[in-house]
């Protein structure tokens, strides 16, 4: 998937989140948003061996914050994520500076 692909299938999923920085979300940007919102991490992770690449492997983190360990928006995530046909893992951490839960979506596009 390319960013532009990850980014209209993140609109999809009806949940806020800045689609110029999509991979942090500001102080003061926090500061006008009430959860759920999101951010997005696409990073390249290539298998390399015998100095060639033989795998462009790319790594998605979606990260929803929430007011709750279960966030209402997580079934509209997964059904998008369904209808990609992608397998994810899940993971969830309360980030007590936030005051906030990170619902976490680690998945190979």
């Amino acid at each position: 998937m390319t960013c532009i692909e990850v980014k209209e299938m993140c609109k999809k999923m009806g949940v806020v989140f800045d689609e110029d920085h999509p991979d942090h979300i500001t102080e003061s940007k926090l500061k006008t948003l009430s959860p759920p919102f999101m951010e997005y991490i696409l990073a390249d992770k290539p298998v390399h061996a015998d100095g060639k690449c033989y795998l462009d492997i790319k790594e998605l983190e979606i990260r929803i914050y929430s007011d709750t360990e279960i966030s209402e928006v997580e079934e509209d995530v997964q059904r998008v994520l369904e209808e990609e046909d992608l397998r994810w893992r899940r993971s969830s951490e309360y980030i007590e500076d936030l005051l906030l839960w990170a619902i976490i979506y680690k998945l190979q596009v």
